[in-house]
């Protein structure tokens, strides 16, 4: 099929038949076409012919003209009309006869590669990579075919060079278009070629099954893997288990055996105990008086009571050793001024205990310079009763500010300053903290809360502890609660109902100062 409009016998004729290389066409060598015009020239030049105007003579030159010039020869093959350019379908024939179909088209294009040789489409026996790499050509392929010999226009005919280009861009078109024509007919044929090939089928259908396979033995490894971990999972389940019988079972010995050493230990102090309570009774407790058997009794009780075994077994080995009744009374006296003088010792250690403890709590007066006294009256004012841990916080505040401070403060030093303090209030009028205390006092009856106590008294800071079971008393009993602050001060136990009155009026003053 030839491309195009023929509209001369340039493009009409064909050039290898009238030269008479009709077999060889395309691949017919330069020699051959010349050899072969100078026959037909001999056979029909116009002095050999009866007729001097015929017109095969003309044919014959404008052939060797064409086929003669390698560019107007290569123009002239592009759009050779023997060459088919039919495309097989996809059908059940192309499939079944998939290489006779085929093979002979993929021939024929062959010629119009730029890369030679080029590869062929093989047999059933073509393996992966040969069969990839056909494909991989002709998807990719670079095709020299070229369509000017079917030009409409001519430029040589043009009468300017406007005229000249126009007619040179109406021909570049026209062969973009077909060359695009021809690039798209390739591919439909590799494309129809590749859904009907039978190998592509097998390798696709191998590849599944490769990956099937590759995806049951990844099953396979990870149920035995995972029957592996389920396998030491267990194992290590079990060890633990007997691990934990043996120790149990262990355990169990242990207690066994301490009940047994008990049990003995048990028995073997009740038999001495008895054995020692028999000697005496049997010799009359080393007593000739009634008033000195009473008091050897109770003696003698008390060591049963108190003697660890390894004392009353040495007391009853030396008791049986004696003859003689005073000696034995003093045996068992001498064991008791042992229990009395480790009695005292233990007292002594316990009392001097007590009473470091004692010491350490009650730390002794100390000496208030006139800044820590200022800095104390500060900290009163700047905390007022009602602030959480009060006197320690003013404690810490005295501590933090004072320059010439020969050692810490503490809460109690603080209270005891300031009870000190009050008790001066009546002898100098004139004191500086008598003037806060009076300001002090005047600031706190403004907002409802409580003035300074007596003199000797010293307000109790409220505990968190304190402040919290208030809050959920204050909630669980609302303002029209009958008897509202009896309840309330029933559930603050530590408190009277006049102490949660005032605190809820302190609390309400400091949130109202606040606000303001």
């Amino acid at each position: 099929m030839v491309l195009g409009v023929e509209k001369s016998p340039k493009q009409n004729q064909d050039h290898y038949a009238m030269l008479g290389l009709s077999r060889l066409r395309y691949k017919a060598s330069p020699k051959e076409i010349r050899k072969a015009y100078q026959q037909q020239v001999l056979i029909h030049h116009p002095d050999k012919q009866e007729n001097k105007e015929d017109a095969t003579f003309k044919c014959i030159q404008i052939a060797y003209e064409i086929l003669g010039n390698p560019k107007k020869r290569k123009s002239y093959d592009s759009i050779d009309p023997t060459f088919s350019d039919v495309v097989p379908s996809v059908s059940t024939n192309s499939k079944e006869n998939f290489y006779d179909v085929f093979e002979p088209v993929f021939r024929d294009n062959s010629r119009w590669s730029t890369i030679q040789p080029v590869p062929m489409l093989g047999n059933s026996e073509a393996s992966l990579v040969e069969v990839e790499n056909f494909y991989k050509f002709w998807y990719e392929f670079s095709s020299w075919r070229e369509f000017s010999f079917l030009d409409e226009e001519n430029p040589e005919k043009a009468e300017c060079r406007e005229e000249r280009r126009w007619m040179e861009k109406q021909n570049k078109a026209a062969r973009l278009k077909k060359k695009k024509e021809e690039m798209s007919r390739i591919r439909q044929l590799v494309d129809n070629a590749y859904a009907c090939d039978p190998r592509i089928k097998y390798f696709k259908e191998k590849e599944k099954e490769e990956k099937e396979a590759q995806k049951r033995a990844k099953q396979e490894a990870a149920k035995s893997e995972a029957l592996k971990k389920k396998l030491e999972r267990e194992k290590k389940e079990e060890e633990e288990r007997k691990q934990k019988e043996l120790m149990e079972e262990k355990q169990r010995q242990v207690i066994a055996q301490q009940k047994q050493e008990k049990e003995a230990y048990k028995k073997a102090i009740k038999k001495e105990r008895k054995e020692l309570r028999g000697f005496c009774k049997d010799k009359d407790y080393f007593v000739r008086s009634a008033d000195d058997k009473i008091k050897l009794m109770q003696i003698v009780d008390h060591l049963c009571e108190v003697l660890p075994i390894d004392r009353l077994q040495n007391l009853n080995r030396s008791l049986c050793d004696v003859t003689n009744l005073e000696k034995g009374r003093q045996l068992i006296e001498n064991e008791a001024a042992i229990l009395r003088e480790k009695d005292a010792e233990e007292e002594r250690k316990a009392s001097a205990a007590r009473a470091k403890a004692s010491s350490a709590q009650a730390k002794p007066s100390c000496q208030w310079t006139r800044d820590e006294t200022q800095l104390l009256i500060k900290g009163v004012t700047t905390y007022p009763a009602g602030t959480a841990r009060r006197w320690e916080v003013i404690a810490q505040f005295v501590n933090e500010h004072s320059s010439d401070a020969c050692e810490e403060k503490t809460s109690a030093q603080v209270i005891e300053k300031v009870k000190l303090l009050r008790k001066l209030e009546s002898v100098n009028k004139e004191d500086a903290f008598s003037l806060f205390e009076k300001k002090h006092a005047s600031k706190e009856s403004v907002a409802s809360a409580p003035t300074v106590r007596d003199v000797s008294e010293v307000p109790t800071p409220w505990s968190v502890q304190e402040q919290k079971i208030l809050e959920e008393a204050l909630r669980k009993y609302p303002s029209n609660t009958p008897q509202r602050w009896d309840k309330i001060a029933g559930e603050v136990s530590s408190r009277t109902k006049e102490e949660c009155i005032a605190r809820f009026k302190e609390l309400v003053a400091r949130v109202k100062a606040k606000k303001q």
